[in-house]
């Protein structure tokens, strides 16, 4: 390929894959000559074949920038129903932006406050929000985390600390990064398949208990991802008396508990803890701050682990985000924050979960969720690993349900992301959806 094609062909896969989005610049005439040792002409010839295919606009004193109807990553990504996260856009981020602003005024004073279990102020604030819902918390009892998925790394970590062959037995289907980072350390996993009613078989469970191969049970109690509904209390009941008797952990993911579409919050699994078996793993990032990366971790009797495997990974939590959300906690200016949030999702799901009822065959399951973004099929009429890839092929993004249940049952089921739902953008990929599962 001529030096010439070989920069248009460069410039058109960086834009395609999404390094360059519309309105973006790209390098000057000059860098290009620089960048790819080539004369001015060659360089001039290939903008100018990038604006006649439509990639690229020349902007007075701007020089060439992605023209607005180039093709790139987000444009290919016109359905992203297997999106992970809340779209972006139902979050109204000026209070946290304005709580942010307010804290730094007082940066100075944090600094000069000891916080490597977290903010003080923060972690009085989290207290007092579970003592507002009905439980009892201590400042003292939290931990600051970098998210929830290291509050969940350090739950894990701390329970099977010194195990030579540690077992986390996760009730499925469950939340992908669990299961992904339970493979990644080498912790063995017995499943434990829950029905749509809530209900566990443990025999299974009491089996692998009493002969001591379980170290740890992994849940989730509230709206649990994917499929959006909590645990029945009795099957709550049941784990925690189970753990009792064999003494083992319950590692609880916290993360939607604020996300149901109800007004009541329930309470966590951590309220009805007796003895800090209990590990409450919770997060800011799906519910007030996308990317602050706030999370904490009630670890009870497993503290001490938990602080010095923290002080050896992260040291500490980053302090300006800690004192963003602490102010807009503050005064509970966060909770009509939520209510709107839930009422929007709310919304969405029950629109999306209309939606497929009417195209999809009977057969297909859907559970109605109770609070997330999520909506979960099962018992599929095809392999949705396959499904996925040739959706991919339409600009469609699906998420099989095997990220969640491994095993067939998981191939059989697909989660969408219901925050990402609108019934006029996406209606041909319902449309092409229904076509591919009859």
């Amino acid at each position: 390929m001529s030096k010439y094609g070989t920069i248009v062909q460069h410039i058109i896969d960086s834009i395609e894959h999404g390094s360059y989005q519309a309105g973006d610049a790209l390098p000057s005439l000059r860098q290009l000559v620089q960048q790819q040792q080539v004369s001015l002409n060659t360089a001039r010839r290939a903008y100018y074949e990038l604006e006649r295919l439509g990639y690229v606009e020349a902007h007075d004193r701007s020089g060439y920038v992605v023209a607005a109807g180039a093709v790139h990553g987000a444009d290919r990504l016109a359905a992203p129903l297997g999106a992970p996260f809340i779209h972006p856009a139902l979050y109204d981020t000026r209070p946290l932006t304005h709580a942010f602003v307010a804290a730094m005024r007082r940066y100075d004073e944090a600094l000069a406050e000891p916080a490597l279990a977290g903010l003080p102020v923060l972690r009085r604030q989290i207290a007092q929000q579970a003592h507002a819902e009905g439980w009892r918390l201590q400042a003292d009892d939290v931990l600051v985390t970098c998210g929830g998925m290291e509050a969940l790394s350090l739950a894990i970590a701390a329970v099977t600390h010194g195990i030579a062959d540690p077992c986390v037995a996760v009730l499925l289907p469950a939340f992908p990064g669990l299961l992904g980072w339970l493979a990644e350390h080498g912790v063995r996993v017995l499943p434990l398949p829950v029905d749509g009613d809530g209900v566990l078989d443990s025999a299974a469970l009491q089996q692998a208990l009493a002969a001591g191969q379980v170290h740890a049970i992994a849940l989730m109690t509230a709206y649990c991802h994917p499929h959006g509904r909590s645990l029945p209390l009795a099957t709550q009941q049941q784990l925690l008396a189970l753990a009792q008797q064999h003494d083992v952990a319950l590692i609880e993911d916290d993360a939607y508990r604020h996300l149901g579409f109800a007004e009541q919050v329930p309470l966590p699994l951590k309220a009805q803890d007796t003895d800090g078996r209990v590990l409450l793993c919770a997060t800011f990032s799906k519910s007030l701050a996308p990317g602050y990366r706030v999370g904490w971790l009630a670890p009870g009797r497993y503290a001490e682990t938990v602080r010095r495997l923290k002080l050896a990974h992260t040291l500490a939590s980053p302090l300006p985000n800690q004192m963003a959300l602490a102010e807009l906690l503050a005064g509970g200016r966060h909770l009509p924050l939520l209510a709107r949030l839930r009422q929007q999702l709310a919304q969405k799901v029950a629109a999306l979960e209309q939606a497929l009822r009417q195209r999809l065959p009977a057969q297909i399951d859907i559970r109605p969720a109770e609070g997330g973004y999520f909506v979960w099929l099962e018992q599929l009429p095809c392999d949705t690993v396959q499904l996925a890839a040739q959706a991919e092929r339409e600009g469609i993004v699906l998420a099989p349900g095997s990220l969640c249940l491994p095993g067939d049952a998981g191939r059989r089921a697909l989660r969408l992301n219901a925050s990402y739902f609108d019934p006029l953008r996406q209606q041909a990929a319902l449309d092409w959806l229904a076509r591919a599962l009859r």
